[in-house]
């Protein structure tokens, strides 16, 4: 789950970040360039990186949309993790 977090934070982060590249690559570093930023359409960015990977995130996941959890377990020395069983 912490992956989920950290992966939507760096999402939302990616247009401040690539602002700050522009700002830093065109020597335009100061105060006013920060006040002046276009804030709104940043967290608009920002907002739609979250929602493209969640999307990402729910289409790559093969797991079956029903059937019965099995937690991980052990299974002699080794883990089997845990997985959705088909009915």
């Amino acid at each position: 789950m912490i992956r989920v977090i950290i992966t939507q934070v760096i999402l939302f982060l990616l247009p401040f970040i690539l602002y700050a590249a522009y700002l830093f690559l065109t020597r335009k570093i100061n105060k006013r360039a920060w006040i002046d930023a276009p804030r709104y359409w940043l967290v608009l960015a920002g907002i739609l990186f979250c929602l493209s990977g969640f999307i990402t995130m729910s289409v790559v996941n093969n797991n079956p949309l029903s059937g019965t959890y099995v937690p991980a377990h052990f299974d002699g020395d080794k883990v089997v993790p845990g997985q959705i069983m088909s009915e």
